[in-house]
């Protein structure tokens, strides 16, 4: 409550917004940080690429990690379990594009058996996901004329 100087009417009962409207700004801003934060997924190094294109918003994904585990739907499961899940979507949905996240350090043996599950459980379009590579011009493919 406040008095003002010279003032007969006795206290002011208004409330000042001002504090409440920076503490509302403040946590706003700590809410948009975080938020991106809190997303959570499996730990890839993914290897690098100069083409490629977008498809994330529009396709399954199947992640590879570097101990060669396999991650479907924030599930952790075996190749054959995988198989059997992705058979369900592929009865139950359109056919939609599978990509395939896998570290790089993984055998190239273990990403053709789950490209080969994903290929035999009826999806025909299958992607690999990068990482975007430095723009480094690419290196001459003929002999250097000196």
């Amino acid at each position: 409550m406040s008095f003002t100087p010279g003032s007969r009417r006795g206290a002011m009962a208004d409330i000042n917004m001002t504090p409440l409207i920076d503490v509302m700004l403040v946590l706003l801003i700590i809410f948009m940080i975080a938020a991106p934060m809190m997303t959570t997924g499996v730990d890839v190094k993914l290897p690098e690429s100069r083409t490629g294109r977008n498809l994330e918003s529009e396709a399954l994904t199947v992640s590879v990690t570097f101990d060669g585990r396999l991650q479907f739907d924030k599930a952790f499961m075996a190749l054959p379990v995988l198989a059997n899940q992705l058979k369900a979507r592929a009865q139950s949905g359109g056919k939609r594009p599978v990509l395939v996240r896998a570290d790089h350090n993984v055998p190239y043996g273990r990403v053709i058996q789950v490209v080969d599950a994903i290929r035999e459980a009826g999806f025909t379009q299958v992607g690999f996901v990068t990482a975007a590579a430095p723009a480094v011009p690419p290196p001459s493919l003929g002999t250097d004329a000196k």
